[in-house]
């Protein structure tokens, strides 16, 4: 039965749904970092060019026929960059390089983590989905898995919001031990440490002694 209603899901009307769902979620973001900038929605208008009501409408998502252009500039008003990526219209898939390194972690971990791949987002329509879940009484571990590193802003701001919509207590990023992840690290500089403070030492440390790490973390593996 629910392979059936699946099936008759409309993907035109299912992309017309997720797209007011993500005017609203932009919304919200812009109103967020308005208020946390100081700057009313006044301010914003002159700036932008339009009408203190126009940026009320669309900081509630509200405000259907704005163009790209126009929510990027509104975003850049606020102090935000727009960045918008396509997706598969089915959920991916762990490939194999990806459940290696899953393989490797879950190696280290003590007994105790419960673990869950493919987790997905319990949003109406949302199709994206944790890499992996590993849990223990009084903590939720999301784990995303990396072979390559290749945007830094991109990637750690997709796996926060993965937490943040799963309610997970912390986010390990696992990341395949080569030269150009390492580099690729390194120069992502002192943003990333600032939001995945734990080293490899202190996440696998904690995940071999059952225990919650305490933090946001990336490994090496």
């Amino acid at each position: 039965m629910i392979q059936s209603m699946a099936t008759r899901i409309n993907p035109l009307h299912e992309a017309s749904r997720l797209a007011r769902w993500q005017l609203m979620e932009l919304g919200r973001e812009i109103r967020i970092a308005r208020i946390t900038a100081g700057r009313t929605q006044g301010a914003v208008a002159r700036v932008v060019g339009t009408s203190t009501a126009r940026i009320s409408r669309v900081e509630r998502g509200l405000v259907p026929s704005i163009t790209f252009r126009q929510l990027a500039r509104v975003a850049a008003a606020v102090g935000l960059k727009l960045y918008v990526k396509a997706f598969p219209a089915i959920r991916r898939l762990l490939d194999q390089p990806q459940l290696d390194l899953l393989g490797q972690l879950r190696g280290r971990a003590h007994s105790a983590w419960r673990w869950e791949t493919e987790v997905p987002i319990p949003l109406p329509g949302d199709l994206r989905a944790g890499d992996a879940r590993a849990t223990i009484p009084g903590c939720i571990a999301l784990v995303e898995l990396w072979t390559r590193l290749a945007d830094w802003q991109a990637q750690s701001r997709g796996a926060l919001l993965k937490q943040r919509d799963l309610k997970a207590d912390r986010l390990i990023i696992v990341l395949k031990a080569t030269r150009a992840n390492r580099e690729a690290l390194r120069q992502a500089g002192p943003q990333a440490r600032a939001s995945f403070p734990l080293e490899s030492r202190e996440i696998l440390r904690a995940l071999a002694e059952g225990r919650d790490p305490g933090g946001n973390g990336i490994a090496f593996l």
